[in-house]
């Protein structure tokens, strides 16, 4: 890739070694116009910027989110590429080598957190889709285990039955397929589904249409559609309804990974369980830090 009129703000060696990483054309186009565009905002070297620099840039940046100008996925992307950039500089001794992180880190991990929680439904609203939903005791413990689960729609509609669920000294965890752990499933959510279990009829899954058949993807959007409308406000998806789990977690401060682990974006898996302790699970702890709780219908 030319370097023409751009060599004195970027090290041409460094980024020759950084371009090999990548498989793409227009990926490492897409870096290399970031990079440029970063050093030709702040004025200097990619190596000589520092922290008044880095928020230089963001405010610009922030500005045009504002505008709408640039989207928020955009503004991160820009910050993902420039924190990869310049950890591959700290690791060849070009960039900051007394600090731990680079001053990109600590605006791309807040720009993460607001990527996962985007279309999250504010409290008062999901207050008001629950009251909705109060008289079909499917459909309110369905919203249940979205919003203090972190379950998907499709996770949901996917569960067998009770024996999907089992119970631990430390509380009640649901298998779920393609999840590499267990979900946890708080105390509250768990009353509202054992009531819902007590009184369905027998059927191949846990949740069920009036014929008794599995629910399916297309059920569950309908079935938002018309709660939303019932509570009088905005369309909501499941996925936000799904991501509320996640704000709530953050806003109450659990850390990323506990809540990745709840939300089941995580391919680590922590301890194993043995016996019928959970030990130092991690999940539970995260869920014990929110202070919502849901009532019964």
């Amino acid at each position: 890739m030319s370097q023409n009129c751009e060599e004195k703000f970027v090290n041409t060696q460094m980024w020759s070694l950084f371009r090999k990483k990548f498989k793409s054309e227009t990926t490492e186009a897409s870096y290399w116009s970031d990079i440029r565009e970063f050093c030709r905002i702040t004025g200097k070297e990619f190596t000589e910027s520092d922290s008044s620099d880095v928020r230089k840039y963001y405010n610009r940046m922030n500005d045009q989110v504002r505008d709408g100008r640039l989207s928020r996925i955009t503004l991160t992307k820009k910050f993902r590429e420039l924190h990869s950039y310049a950890s591959f500089l700290m690791e060849q001794g070009e960039y900051l080598e007394e600090r731990e992180h680079d001053y990109f880190y600590p605006y791309l991990k807040t720009m993460t957190k607001e990527s996962a929680l985007a279309g999250a439904v504010p409290v008062e609203e999901m207050d008001a889709l629950l009251k909705a939903a109060s008289d079909d005791r499917m459909v309110y413990t369905i919203l249940t285990l979205m919003y203090r689960a972190g379950m998907t729609s499709t996770e949901i509609i996917g569960i067998s039955g009770e024996d999907d669920f089992i119970e631990y000294d430390d509380g009640v965890y649901a298998t779920i397929s393609g999840r590499e752990e267990p979900c946890y499933i708080p105390d509250d959510a768990w009353i509202i589904l054992k009531e819902y279990m007590d009184q369905r009829l027998v059927c191949d899954t846990l949740f069920y249409n009036r014929s008794g058949r599995p629910l399916n993807t297309m059920y569950i959007s309908r079935m938002m559609k018309k709660y939303c409308s019932l509570a009088g406000i905005r369309n909501y998806s499941a996925q936000a309804v799904r991501n509320s789990c996640a704000f709530n977690m953050f806003a109450y401060g659990a850390s990323d990974g506990q809540t990745a682990r709840q939300m089941g974006r995580t391919e680590q898996q922590i301890r194993r369980y043995r016996g019928s302790l959970y030990r130092e699970n991690l999940q539970k702890q995260a869920s014990a830090l929110v202070k919502i709780h849901i009532e019964k219908p």
